[in-house]
């Protein structure tokens, strides 16, 4: 049977039917609302205002929630994007928890750490994170709260990404932090 969680950082897990997602998801906090994306059968938190895009490339789904319309600009500055990685065995050569794990230790090594790596369960899932400062000296410095999700059953990866201003990260991180505490992923997918 095919189920879809909600994941909720505290490791709190809810499962539903997929074909009552829409219909099965909990409230959205004030100021945000749902997007559902049939195609993963997932579902992230946008703020009101904000924008969508998605994109496929090959077997890999992205997604993109952000506060600057991606379409007239061609980028963001405050977002979350979200890449959903199938078969990563094959492409890979090693599990989606073993990579996910190390994409984190990577970008770790690779930038300013604001919070040390850490690691979760979350049902199926295997997750790890880290914080980090980005320097960049023309755009601006910027904060990256990564999250690298791992399913052993479905060989499936997830990077989910929100970015942020670091001038102005503090109030950023209080739109951003719901929408990395609240999402859903299949745990079919």
């Amino acid at each position: 049977m095919m189920k879809t969680v909600l994941v909720i950082l505290s490791s709190l897990l809810i499962a539903c039917p997929v074909y009552a997602l829409e219909t099965s998801l909990p409230p959205a906090p004030e100021g945000y609302s749902w997007t559902v994306f049939e195609e993963t059968k997932s579902a992230f938190l946008k703020p009101n205002g904000w924008f969508v895009k998605k994109m496929q490339k090959g077997e890999t789904w992205g997604y993109f929630i952000t506060k600057e319309d991606i379409e007239k600009s061609g980028k963001f500055i405050t977002g979350l994007s979200v890449n959903i990685v199938p078969n990563i065995p094959k492409k890979k050569g090693m599990s989606p928890v073993q990579y996910a794990n190390e994409y984190i230790q990577t970008a770790a090594r690779s930038k300013e750490v604001r919070k040390e790596p850490w690691a979760t369960e979350m049902g199926p899932f295997k997750a790890f994170g880290v914080v980090l400062l980005n320097k960049d000296p023309k755009q601006g410095d910027f904060i990256t709260h990564n999250l690298a999700i791992g399913n052993e059953a479905t060989g499936t990866f997830y990077t989910i990404i929100y970015e942020g201003p670091a001038s102005s990260w503090d109030a950023t991180w209080k739109v951003g932090e719901p929408m990395l505490q609240r999402f859903l992923i299949d745990s079919d997918i």
